[in-house]
């Protein structure tokens, strides 16, 4: 064979050659990727997600509490406290644990009576208001007269005043002075014997005015006074006594003290008490279709159970 010839053939074989290693190395790689696939399933899929998403957390359904039914609690209403013999009540408010002999009669009493200026003490000329809810009762023999409709002179005998709003105010002319009564007050007023009496049912506050300046009381000493609800201030011609201060009439008092030398008195009395035992309250209550006297009725047994409440009711006591 000839060089050239020879040249040629193994140029040939060695170019051959070539060709068969990327033929086996591509061979190999392809195996390797194979067995590669076998021990990690990752590679299995060619194009796909390269690797197997994350498991979704299971979310727990929503399990909302069965709603159980409660059926509403019945409350009883609020009311004022009528029941006023009720042990729990007796107890004065603001007293603690002192006991009805340890208290100061007088200094009691005097919680019923407040000396004011004259200043206040309203005048009774050109009064404008409505005068429908004014209502004066008497009893039997009363001697008074009517001045207008907001104005009573009282000779003698007794009478009930009642003011309610959207009334403002009422007077009676008495043979010792002037009383006042503003709106939302009741009170009952008699004049015997040289005795003037003035019992406040239910005018709270400053709502009852006396303006004594007649009589023993006249000159430049005349008293000028406010009396509080539930109690009975007592003026007198001569020395008050304890004829004067308890009368047989049936109406429960307790705590009294006299002023004014012997001549003014202040007692406090039992609201229950008196509309139980007076005549003109007694009527109201037959007269129960009457707006007016419902509403005196309903305003005096309120101011009885509040003041039985706040006071107590030890140490009241009647004469007959």
């Amino acid at each position: 064979m000839k060089p050239e010839n020879q040249n040629n053939l193994d140029r040939s074989v060695t170019i051959k050659r070539k060709k068969q290693i990327p033929g086996i190395l591509l061979g190999t790689i392809g195996l390797a990727f194979i067995a590669l696939a076998f021990a990690d399933p990752r590679f299995t899929v060619l194009g796909g997600p390269y690797g197997q998403p994350d498991p979704q957390p299971v979310t727990p359904p929503v399990v909302f509490p069965p709603v159980i039914f409660q059926p509403p609690v019945d409350r009883p209403p609020v009311v004022v406290p009528t029941d006023v013999t009720n042990s729990q009540l007796v107890a004065p408010t603001g007293l603690g644990n002192l006991q009805i002999n340890q208290i100061d009669p007088h200094a009691m009493a005097l919680l019923g009576v407040q000396l004011i200026p004259d200043s206040q003490f309203p005048p009774n000329d050109k009064v404008q208001q409505n005068e429908d809810w004014i209502t004066v009762l008497s009893t039997e023999g009363s001697v008074f007269t009517k001045i207008n409709n907001y104005t009573v002179d009282l000779k003698s005998g007794e009478i009930l005043v009642s003011v309610k709003s959207p009334s403002k105010i009422a007077f009676v002319i008495t043979p010792f002075g002037t009383l006042a009564f503003s709106a939302n007050s009741d009170a009952m007023i008699s004049y015997k014997d040289g005795v003037l009496r003035i019992m406040n049912f239910d005018g709270d506050g400053m709502a009852i005015k006396a303006q004594l300046n007649k009589g023993p009381f006249g000159g430049p000493a005349d008293p000028t006074v406010t009396i509080a609800s539930g109690y009975e201030l007592v003026a007198s011609e001569n020395k008050i006594g304890n004829k004067e201060l308890r009368p047989k009439d049936g109406i429960a008092r307790r705590y009294s003290k006299v002023l004014e030398d012997g001549h003014l008195a202040i007692s406090e009395f039992s609201v229950e008490s008196a509309m139980k035992n007076c005549s003109m309250v007694a009527d109201l209550s037959q007269k129960t279709s009457g707006v007016k006297e419902r509403r005196i009725l309903s305003d005096m047994s309120k101011m009885a159970a509040v003041l039985n409440y706040k006071h107590g009711t030890q140490g009241f006591s009647a004469d007959k």
